[in-house]
């Protein structure tokens, strides 16, 4: 009879072989992960000896080892009435013995004006010119091969620059001076200036130019030197943050009425007063760049100081600024409406600290608002995206707590794919009878700012997008195009102690009856070109417009409804010398030249058209643009074309309040060693690699000793 013979029993034997093959697995993998760690110190640090000038400067950053120039700012701004005249100084210097070139990318102000670069070498001064883009990097690289000294300012950003300097001569220094112009309007009843001072890292996915605004970051000093107190015995990479890109600035305010005493809670500031109307500021010492600057203040006299309209001739052309921030209702509310209230808060790795207690917070205070009969959801996003509700819920007692709950919950963690959530929050069904916004809570560090305007753009529809600002450095630019494309309002919460200060006004706005069927009409002369088209006006938001004229207007007229109620005001042209309105006139043009690009479905000709447009406008009025530079050159050579020269990106700081780990991860080798995760993969891979290998040598035996063979 045939049988077939059953294999011996193994008892725990095998599960002693399995944990036995495990260990063995798991030893393998950690070992491999090692030394794939150590190539990675050895060849970051044989990279970093073999460029590393023999008395430069290394420094220590998110893209390895950068030899570079030191860099130091100085700022001057002075403000005349609603017009502020910059002048940022840069001073590169070389503390080596050969010669440098560097790179700095740095911000401004998004509504400024960039017209004028100056180039200090020595006692030499030489004046820059604006060029097409093109013809600009052409002759800044001849310079750099002919060993002449120049420099270059890009735009890559109309709140992102770039500045390059080259053959900078061993222990010497090149300045480079920089003017913009910018308007200042009353908004909520105050005057808010501010200065960026650092450009945050930004999420770079979909980002087609990415290495136009990628920068390296300087990495936090080194524990070891930290811990064992010996600042000042160590590296210059590993000595305090101040020792890098320092600032200095004065303000000088001649408001032309009486204002408030000038105050900031981003800076500590030393203030000196001649009258109520003028005062000179100054921080105390240099700073860290890293974060942005506000000085505030409010005007004493009331309703007078609400309107202006300066004008000043060029060339035969006559340019005015108009600025008015209508007075908010004095009566209260009337009926309020429900709303439909979508919350999107951005829970990224850059949000992590600081930053994400003050969205968190702001969060608690937009729902804490909500009321019965209000319709509502919470969408966060980081790498991914993900809601509260699949699509607005009614508020009441228990959603309250649900969305309480979950906001309890959010992280900081992951990368800034806010894509999704905006097209969630933009797709909601229509319900009628509701207000619908949309509240936009995030720090804006991405580079695929266009692709999200479009987005905006396409799919608003009916609904309003308030964007909120958030932590010490967030992407103005991006936050208060998206309102305005949104037909809301930007709100910039930089300090905790600010969020329910600055939600209150938000959620004030949203009470308050809107301006609408506003209408202007001058005196005296009309614009040569069509006025863009004024939208309703939230309580506290000004009125800018910038005009051109034949002949010098005389005054305008302001007309507009809120809550049934007619509002109307007459403001007088007053001339204004030096106010730099026809550089501020030819910004706004450009500006909406670049929105018809961004949205534009023409062909290719046309938007070649578009192009040629801003180019003209930038080479007529000297500014700096998407597709003009400003370019200095002095064409005495310094540098012999066989002496080799080190070249290197300035790097920036990590804004204030934001967590290294969470943005880079661990330390130098975050950016170009092997992640954790990546590490955990390869671990896991080798793990079954090994188990399989066990297995068959466990089989092999097994079927030539013919266990299951018929006996």
């Amino acid at each position: 009879m045939n049988r077939v013979s059953k294999p011996p029993y193994a008892g725990p034997r095998v599960w002693l072989e399995w944990v036995l093959m495990l260990g063995y697995a798991l030893a393998s993998a950690l070992a491999i992960s090692l030394a794939m760690m150590i190539a990675v110190v050895l060849t970051t640090s044989l990279a970093g000896a073999q460029t590393m000038p023999a008395s430069g400067l290394e420094l220590r950053t998110t893209h390895g080892p950068v030899i570079a120039p030191l860099q130091a700012t100085e700022a001057r701004l002075v403000v005349t009435g609603v017009t502020v005249r910059a002048q940022v100084r840069q001073t590169f210097t070389n503390p080596s013995d050969e010669w440098l070139e560097g790179s700095y990318r740095f911000p401004l102000p998004e509504d400024a004006a960039v017209d004028r670069l100056r180039m200090r070498v020595g006692e030499r001064v030489i004046e820059g010119q604006v060029r097409e883009r093109q013809a600009a990097e052409r002759a800044f690289e001849q310079a750099r091969a002919q060993g002449q000294q120049a420099s270059m300012v890009d735009q890559q950003r109309p709140n992102v620059f770039t500045t390059r300097v080259t053959n900078i001569a061993p222990r010497a220094s090149i300045t480079v001076e920089i003017e913009y112009q910018q308007p200042l309007p009353l908004k909520d009843g105050h005057w808010r200036l501010r200065f960026p001072t650092v450009v945050a890292p930004r999420y770079l996915n979909h980002t087609p130019d990415a290495s136009a605004i990628d920068a390296p970051v300087l990495l936090p000093a080194s524990p070891m030197t930290q811990a064992a107190g010996k600042l000042d015995e160590a590296r210059p990479s590993e000595r305090p943050r101040q020792d890098h890109n320092p600032l200095r600035l004065t303000v000088t305010i001649d408001a032309g009425v009486p204002v408030s005493m000038p105050r900031s809670l981003t800076h500590r500031l030393l203030v000196s007063s001649q009258d109520d109307t003028r005062h000179q500021i100054s921080l105390q010492g240099p700073v860290i760049a890293d974060r942005d600057l506000e000085i505030e203040w409010r005007p004493l006299a009331g309703p007078l100081a609400q309107a202006a309209l300066r004008t000043q001739a060029s060339q035969g052309v006559h340019y005015a600024l108009l600025m008015v921030t209508p007075p908010s209702p004095s009566a209260t509310p009337g009926e309020r409406l429900p709303r439909e209230t979508t919350f999107i808060i951005d829970t990224s790795g850059s949000m992590a600290g600081s930053s994400m207690e003050q969205a968190l917070r702001a969060l608690t205070f937009g729902i804490e608002r909500l009321q019965a009969g209000d319709r509502f959801n919470v969408i966060e996003f980081n790498s991914r995206h993900r809601a509260l509700y699949p699509a607005p819920r009614a508020f009441d007692a228990a959603t309250r707590e649900e969305a309480l709950s979950f906001a309890r919950s959010l992280r900081s963690q992951g990368g800034t794919e806010m894509r999704g959530a905006l097209e969630q929050a933009l797709a909601a069904p229509t319900a009628s009878g509701f207000v619908r916004q949309i509240v936009f809570m995030t720090d804006g560090a991405v580079g695929y700012e266009d692709e999200m305007l479009k987005l905006i753009e396409q799919r608003l529809g009916d609904r309003r997008l308030f964007t909120i600002g958030i932590g010490s450095a967030p992407n103005s630019w991006f936050m208060r195009k998206s309102a305005e494309l949104g037909r809301g309002s930007f709100t910039h919460i930089g300090r905790i102690e600010e969020v329910e200060r600055k939600m209150a006004e938000v959620f004030g706005k949203l009470a308050q009856p809107m301006l609408t069927d506003i209408s202007l009409k001058f005196d005296g002369a009309q614009p040569m070109d069509p006025l863009p088209p004024i939208g309703d006006l939230y309580a506290g938001e000004p009125i800018v417009i910038r005009a051109r004229f034949e002949r010098p207007p005389v005054a305008v007229s302001i007309a507009g409804r809120r809550a049934g109620e007619r509002w109307q005001t007459r403001v007088l042209a007053v001339a204004a010398d030096d106010a730099g309105l026809p550089v501020l006139w030819a910004r706004s043009q450009v500006e909406a030249l670049n929105d018809a690009l961004r949205g534009s479905r023409m062909n290719g000709e046309s938007i070649e058209s578009l192009k040629a447009s801003i180019i003209e406008l930038g080479l007529k009025h000297q500014l700096v643009t998407p597709f003009t530079s400003l370019i200095a050159v002095d064409v005495t050579p310094v540098r012999a074309a066989e002496l080799p020269m080190k070249s290197g990106q300035v790097p920036g700081h990590l804004p204030q309040g934001w967590q290294h780990t969470a943005v880079f991860g661990e330390g130098e080798l975050a950016q170009g060693a092997t992640s954790a995760t990546m590490q955990m993969l390869i671990g896991l891979l080798l793990l079954m690699g090994a188990a399989l290998t066990w297995r068959s040598r466990r089989q092999a035996p097994a079927g030539r000793s013919g266990l299951n063979s018929v006996a």
